[in-house]
């Protein structure tokens, strides 16, 4: 899928002069056909609390906004507070609609998500980097079922922040290519401490 070039949208509008109107009448700005994505996705916005029961996490879980086009998702994350500026221990979540970022979720419950660290000096530029190979389904290659790859958190640390990467079913971790890609796509930053867990595998996992 190809993306707006300009992460403020800036080349999403066209602008035409006064006076290139046919009529003499004053020319209106035409704005760019919205350009869909293949899935509908949420921000959410998850405030730490210590020592927290289900409840009152589930309770924390804020949802942001909602997107569902190029426009739509550089219109939210241009005016929503970045990953740098979460309060320690906080997160961000940027998940397919209709699925909660919650290990316990029916649509969720038997995945798992691929953990990595960054500098925290990195972690804005690789949330960006990330959301747009999401939008842009560049993971779609990576594991062997359409869809799997729903999600992305980050959650700031103190010296390092941590990114998850979400599927739907653990069992296909196995073959998958999906922190090949990562590489990839931040080849000059530098991954720490990358592995994979099963969400049933967390010792607070509920059913």
């Amino acid at each position: 899928m190809a993306l707006a070039s300009s992460p403020r949208g800036a080349d999403n509008v066209e602008s035409k002069s006064p006076s290139g109107s046919e009529n003499g009448a004053p020319a209106v700005a035409a704005v760019a056909t919205p350009i869909p994505l293949r899935n509908d996705w949420v921000f959410w916005h998850d405030k730490f609390v210590a020592n927290a029961t289900p409840a009152e996490y589930t309770e924390n879980l804020k949802e942001i906004a909602d997107v569902n086009t190029v426009q739509s998702f550089w219109s939210v994350y241009n005016n929503i507070t970045g990953p740098e500026r979460l309060t320690l221990r906080c997160s961000l979540h940027f998940i397919h609609k209709g699925v909660k970022p919650l290990w316990e979720d029916p649509k969720n419950e038997h995945g798992g998500a691929w953990n990595f660290r960054t500098a925290k000096g990195d972690t804005a530029f690789v949330w960006r980097e990330l959301l747009m190979a999401l939008i842009g389904e560049q993971f779609e290659d990576t594991i062997s079922k359409d869809d799997q790859i729903f999600g992305l958190s980050v959650s700031a640390r103190w010296n390092s922040d941590i990114f998850q990467i979400w599927n739907m079913d653990s069992s296909l971790k196995e073959n998958s290519t999906v922190m090949e890609k990562v590489a990839e796509i931040l080849k000059d930053v530098q991954i720490q401490s990358p592995f994979y867990k099963a969400h049933k595998d967390h010792d607070h996992f509920k059913m």
